[in-house]
């Protein structure tokens, strides 16, 4: 995974909502949102008050503890009848997938139902693989569903892409009833870790009953005139045929206007559901710049 662009970044001082700051006093629209594990927003203070709160109790290695079951419970709540297996990062989990399908497995290999298109890279796992992100369903279509289009995933194992801002530490999986006695049982997170994905957990849950819409109309209007950009509401592809050298110049030219955009060319562009009407317009720009590229 190439994070080279980062290099260009200012250091970053701190963030909120779909904001990063910058120690130099410079704002940027978060694009990226760390591929989508940020893509409820930054620095939610229930977050770091419930981090406090377990840190301060002093038990921080993973023994048995409430914050497991609690988190179960969201996840049930998520993906309602589904047999789940949470694991301790996503390494761990890779590994595990890993000796299931008998070869390695990396987390570029597996297949991103958001994407427009089957990369080179997703052809072994296809039919035993995929993601599963937030507001879309198996056909790249955007949805408010949060569970019942699961029916449509033919794969036996579904890792699911959360808003969790440690995937070295959590990461869970979704397995047909065929394969999960072959998979290892959950293992002990920290309560850090496990009460921490259980708050995230919910507020994806909020969020998705909220059903939001993007009201992004001057960028939405430039993304679906663009020859470069594929993809549909929230999730947009940088085409494989645009050059790296070509995506280098656009990902520091958004940097100048105020713009994040994914440092991981194969990372999705993740657009807020609003921005004021000037950054709406300064964002068309950008993306109707490189559309003419």
């Amino acid at each position: 995974m190439d994070t080279r662009l980062l290099n260009y970044v200012e250091p970053i001082r701190r963030a909120r909502g779909d904001f990063l700051y910058t120690y130099r006093g410079n704002r940027l629209v978060d694009l990226w949102k760390q591929g989508g594990r940020a893509i409820l927003g930054h620095g939610k203070s229930h977050h770091l008050t419930g981090l406090k709160d377990t840190l301060a109790r002093g038990v921080w290695m993973p023994v048995p503890h409430p914050g497991m079951r609690h988190l179960e419970k969201a996840l049930q709540k998520l993906f309602p009848g589904k047999v789940l297996r949470i694991y301790r990062g996503l390494n761990r989990t890779l590994t595990v997938v890993g000796n299931f399908l008998a070869q390695q497995i990396t987390w570029e290999d597996i297949p991103d139902p958001a994407y427009p298109g089957l990369r080179p890279a997703w052809s072994r796992f296809s039919n035993r693989i995929t993601l599963w992100r937030p507001w879309i369903d198996t056909v790249g279509e955007v949805s408010s569903l949060r569970a019942p289009h699961l029916q449509d995933y033919h794969q036996d194992i579904i890792v699911p892409l959360l808003p969790l801002a440690w995937p070295e530490e959590v990461a869970v999986l979704i397995l047909s009833d065929s394969v999960a006695p072959l998979f290892p049982p959950s293992e002990l997170l920290s309560p850090v870790f496990a009460e921490y994905a259980q708050r995230a957990v919910y507020d994806l849950l909020q969020a998705i009953e909220q059903a939001p819409k993007v009201m992004l109309p001057k960028t939405q209007q430039a993304l679906l005139n663009s020859s470069i950009w594929k993809g549909s509401s929230v999730y947009w592809y940088v085409d494989a045929s645009f050059a790296q050298n070509d995506y280098e110049g656009l990902f520091r030219e958004g940097l100048q206007k105020g713009f994040l955009l994914p440092p991981i060319v194969e990372d999705p562009l993740i657009l807020p559901w609003s921005l004021s009407p000037g950054l709406d317009v300064k964002l068309a720009q950008l993306l109707s710049f490189n559309a003419e590229a």
